[in-house]
């Protein structure tokens, strides 16, 4: 059994792994898939999962950005409900957040705004976002705050994120936006208590600021370093696609490495940066996270996706 920790002032998260078995399913020995979920698209429809949200009631929100909707689905694959832009006021949903384990906040990445919803979908609460200019991704830190990534304008000029109440007032922005950067190119953010980890394209190290502590930290990002350095000799990319964390940790780093849209490479790092294992190669691109649990998605012929629920099993500090 191998166990990391952290301990910043009086504050300790720990993270505990046990070895376990391998199946079919499973990339690399890391990840055992514990359930799978076929999720139907309407007829004549594509469904893409721009994001995921599993909801305290069970049932499945996604982020459709293509057809401008959420859309909720049951555990069993049964899309339940379509609320488009008459129904949440959202132009183009791009990320969702689970707000006091009730209500889901969804963000708006063409009109900056976040809207929050009940379960069943009636808006509770809308707020425009004027230190915004291109939205991509919202998380709840805590109960008290929600953070947003993107573009800074106004107050939040040449920052990455913005931190908001949950009754929309504007708090601070946070992290300078790197020079010279192309429009492909962009941040990605987990949160972990009071904990944010920061991550952008256009970097080679991650960041955590502990707003308890009032404090930055960083460490590097072993995948991007070495893609820096040697990915134009070897043909490897190693694009930043993702940053996921569980309540108990570890950090999830997902990085596209291939020349197909279903090559991905996975790095896990403890709660403090410490490497735990590095370049798990799967075709599978994990795009949600509840509880102890990472959920994937995949494609499928005809729009629908296949989601898988993983749960990790690990034994090991690096590799």
């Amino acid at each position: 059994m191998t166990e990391q920790r952290r301990d910043r002032g009086s504050r300790r998260a720990g993270y505990t792994a046990r070895a376990g078995p391998t199946v079919e399913f499973a990339f690399g020995a890391v990840f055992t898939s514990i359930r799978t979920i076929p999720l139907r698209a309407g007829r004549g429809e594509e469904l893409t999962v721009t994001d995921l949200l599993p909801a305290a009631s069970g049932h499945l929100w996604i982020a459709d950005a293509r057809a401008r909707a959420l859309k909720v689905y049951s555990q069993q694959g049964w899309r339940l409900q379509v609320l488009g832009h008459d129904a949440t006021g959202l132009r183009c949903p791009v990320s969702l957040a689970s707000l006091h384990g009730r209500w889901i906040a969804a963000l708006d990445g063409h009109l900056p705004a976040v809207v929050i919803l009940d379960d069943a979908g009636r808006p509770v609460r809308r707020f425009r976002l004027p230190e915004l200019d291109r939205p991509v991704q919202i998380c709840a830190l805590g109960e008290r705050r929600l953070a947003v990534v993107g573009s800074g304008w106004g107050a939040g000029a040449g920052k990455l994120v913005h931190l908001y109440t949950p009754a929309g007032e504007y708090i601070e922005s946070l992290f300078g936006e790197p020079r010279n950067v192309r429009a492909s190119e962009r941040a990605y953010l987990a949160a972990v208590g009071d904990a944010l980890y920061l991550g952008h394209t256009s970097t080679d190290s991650f960041a955590i600021y502990d707003i308890e502590a009032s404090a930055v930290f960083s460490f590097p990002s072993v995948t991007a370093r070495i893609a820096r350095r040697v990915g134009r000799i070897v043909g490897f990319p190693g694009h930043l696609r993702g940053l996921f964390a569980t309540s108990c940790g570890p950090l999830l780093a997902l990085f596209a490495c291939g020349t197909t849209a279903r090559d991905y490479q996975y790095d896990l790092y403890s709660l403090d940066g410490e490497p735990m294992a590095l370049g798990i190669p799967s075709s599978e691109r994990v795009i949600g996270v509840e509880g102890p649990l990472f959920y994937s998605v995949c494609s499928l012929p005809g729009g629908d996706q296949t989601l898988r629920v993983w749960k990790l099993s690990f034994n090991g500090n690096g590799s």
